[in-house]
């Protein structure tokens, strides 16, 4: 979803059938590169979260959710 709302945003098209082919092929270049990055982030994140006390776990999530969103958003929101 990332990818399709940015190509909304950014094509200058006002045609959903274009976001959606143009959101999946940046999604298509960039997954590689993602899924190592999302499975260097998660996979300690996970084990965190299950590590804190109860009522600690929805902030940290929350928490680790926004940092990688933000990291998403940096590294692959550019034009």
């Amino acid at each position: 979803t990332f990818y399709i709302f940015k190509a909304g945003v950014f094509s200058g098209s006002t045609d959903p059938s274009v976001w959606l082919s143009t959101g999946l092929n940046n999604y298509s270049t960039n997954f590689s590169k993602d899924e190592f990055d999302l499975i260097r982030v998660w996979a300690p994140a996970d084990l965190v979260c299950f590590s804190v006390p109860l009522y600690l776990r929805l902030p940290v999530r929350h928490v680790v959710s926004f940092v990688w969103t933000a990291y998403l958003s940096f590294a692959r929101g550019g034009h």
